[in-house]
């Protein structure tokens, strides 16, 4: 057997051997292999350069800087296939205390956080600078100095380095000068660099975004949410563009896009301070989460106590029109737009940890199993959760009620916690917003389908069909003998109306009626019954027939209305129409009284009763799907071919 046989062919035991074989004699086992550990360490689960540049700042924010300035290197030398105006490089500035050089150097291991033992800091992991880093480049590189250090020490983790097998250290730190293009920032910016720590990202591989001003915009619009609680006490700069708080609930008044909720803002609507324990049963040994009723709860000496702390909770509702996608192909050209592109990736409940966000859950515990378990009747996150949000805060103490993981990129709230914000009644809450939108956003769609459906100035290319129908037939409609008197009568009372409205003659009038009648001889028009028939058919000034239809019953809600908004659905709505018109034109057409009286009957309690129970059983049960696809926002790819996936 060689080591070149694929892998498909083999036995498990015998592709035990093949690896076994590779290790040298004195291998001695470690706890990590270097290379393939370092290589899977690589593909952590950092979804873009921003939440793994998060680590970053967490870093700078523990190490008490009140500014940290992220700026890019271009290329000196162009790589084939690279442009000049792409990053070369990532770095990281802040002021704070800085590292003591062997402190630079234990930083670069996992593991090797200073904070584990303190649950009020952000990070305590020690994982963040060497699990960002890597996943982004192959070589990162820290300088760092301490107030009273003379010089700068560099220390470096370079992937490219590191064996196969074997123990791998970090390489002794050096004193070094700042890289020229951070030097040159600090200059431009009249700021020296008298303690804090530099982060470098050298050519990185793993970038979202190579152009530098897609970069800047990702990070800027990404830290302005993640640390938007933090940002009146930190400065943070982007390439030289300071970050603004971003509330993705617009609750704050100092953050971008807010307005006061009386100026059609948002409003808060629910608001819950839950003071919680998480403690051990002393019977079942089992840790349990619970709401504190009263402080004698709380026993300092009670060893089955893990922690004591409070969640908070926020709802915010927004109006109609605060939030709202651009129409297919447009940018966000307005405020309304942005906010609606917040809410679009923060669809969901968003949880902070320590003033920091950590991620949004958009997915809430719904099945029949969850509910039995006393988990809560939580609402379906469909696109009304643009329109409402909702917030929860928790101090670390509570990690283990949260499952932070060790990247704090993710939560994964043990059952107890979604039964307490059941018994508190936060999942009805949410219901109750998501079925405000939904009432909201019907009302609003019904004004915008009812302000559309008007007649036309103009005849429509319906009545523009039926009239040619009508030349190719040989037969066009005529006045039954029944309705010619009130035809005549209906014919004088609006050339009387438009004589006076236009000052003219009667009989100019009376002309123009006639001409218009020959230009036009059919005409689609609406009027409101909640109780009429789905249309009705009309003589109009005498020779005219109109197809009046009724706004306020289902088969326009449901049918008609939507063709209306409906892109593309010009066509459909054309056909539909010529359908109405050789329906009232066969009514109108008819002479003998009894079968008139067969078409009202059928029409008024046949065919418009029973339209009206179906369509309403279908707005019932396909509502929900079709104004989810009608309120999905166009995700553009228009920047697609910038993106490096990380």
């Amino acid at each position: 057997m060689t080591t070149e046989t694929n892998d498909r062919l083999l036995t498990e035991i015998e592709r035990q051997e093949k690896y076994l074989a590779k290790l040298p004699d004195d291998f001695s086992f470690p706890l990590f292999n270097a290379a393939q550990a370092l290589e899977s360490q690589r593909r952590s689960g950092y979804r873009n350069t921003a939440a793994a540049a998060r680590e970053i700042v967490d870093n700078a924010i523990e190490a008490k800087a009140d500014r940290v300035d992220i700026c890019f290197a271009r290329p000196k030398t162009l790589k084939p296939h690279q442009r000049a105006d792409s990053i070369n490089a990532v770095a990281f500035i802040d002021n704070g205390s800085g590292m003591l050089p062997k402190m630079a150097r234990y930083a670069l291991s996992w593991g090797s956080g200073t904070h584990f033992d303190d649950p009020a800091f952000i990070g305590k992991f020690g994982f963040g600078l060497p699990n960002a880093s890597i996943n982004q480049t192959r070589l990162v590189e820290v300088y760092t100095k301490t107030a009273d250090a003379p010089k700068i020490t560099k220390a470096t983790l370079d992937a490219r380095k590191v064996k196969t097998h074997g123990v791998q250290t970090i390489e002794e730190p050096a004193e070094a000068e700042l890289p020229d293009f951070v030097q040159a920032y600090l200059d431009k910016a009249g700021r020296p660099f008298d303690h804090g720590t530099v982060v470098v990202w050298v050519e990185p591989d793993r970038l979202t975004y190579r152009k530098p001003a897609l970069m800047k915009e990702h990070l800027i619009d990404d830290f302005g949410v993640t640390y938007r609680y933090l940002l009146h006490e930190l400065e943070l700069i982007v390439e030289g563009t300071k970050v603004l708080a971003v509330d993705p609930l617009f609750l704050t008044p100092h953050a971008r896009y807010f307005v006061e909720p009386d100026k059609k803002g948002a409003m808060l609507s629910a608001d819950y301070n839950i003071a919680v324990k998480y403690a051990r049963d002393p019977d079942s040994g089992q840790l349990a989460l619970s709401k504190i009723e009263d402080p004698s709860e709380l026993d300092g000496d009670d060893p089955d106590i893990e922690a004591v702390g409070a969640i908070c909770v926020r709802v915010a509702r927004f109006p109609y029109g605060f939030a709202e996608a651009p129409t297919k192909g447009q940018k966000a050209s307005t405020d309304a737009h942005r906010r609606f592109e917040i809410r679009k990736t923060r669809r969901g409940m968003s949880f902070v940890r320590a003033g920091r966000e950590i991620e949004t859950v958009d997915v809430f515990p719904k099945s029949v199993k969850d509910q039995a378990k006393g988990m809560g009747d939580w609402p379906l996150l469909q696109s009304y959760a643009y329109h409402w949000g909702v917030e929860v805060r928790f101090d670390p103490v509570l990690d283990e009620v949260f499952g932070i993981t060790n990247d704090k990129q993710t939560v994964r709230p043990i059952e107890d916690m979604w039964r307490l914000l059941a018994q508190e009644e936060v999942d009805a809450q949410l219901g109750r917003e998501q079925a405000y939108q939904r009432n909201t956003r019907k009302e609003e769609r019904e004004k915008q389908n009812a302000a559309k459906a008007e007649r036309a100035k103009e005849a429509t290319t319906a009545e523009s069909a039926a009239a040619a129908a009508d030349s190719m037939g040989g037969k066009k409609p005529r006045i039954a003998e029944r309705d010619k008197a009130k035809a005549r009568d209906d014919f004088e009372a609006e050339v009387n109306r438009r004589s006076k409205v236009d000052e003219t003659s009667k009989d100019a009038a009376r002309k123009a009626l006639e001409e218009e009648a020959k230009r036009r001889p059919y005409i689609i028009d609406f009027y409101d019954e909640p109780r009429g028939p789905f249309y009705k058919p009309e003589w109009l000034h005498g020779s005219q027939i109109g197809v009046m239809i009724n706004r306020q019953h289902s088969f326009f809600q449901t049918l008609y209305a939507p063709l209306l908004r409906l892109s593309g659905g010009g066509q459909a709505r054309a056909a539909l129409d010529v359908l109405l018109i050789s329906l009232a034109r066969a009514e109108l057409d008819v002479d003998d009284e009894q079968a008139r009286n067969w078409y009202v009957t059928q029409r008024e309690r046949a065919w418009s009763e029973f339209l009206a129970d179906a369509y309403k059983w279908l707005q019932q049960k396909t509502a929900p799907v079709e104004e989810e696809a009608a309120e999905e926002p166009d995700d553009g790819q228009d920047e697609e071919s910038e993106r490096q996936v990380a």
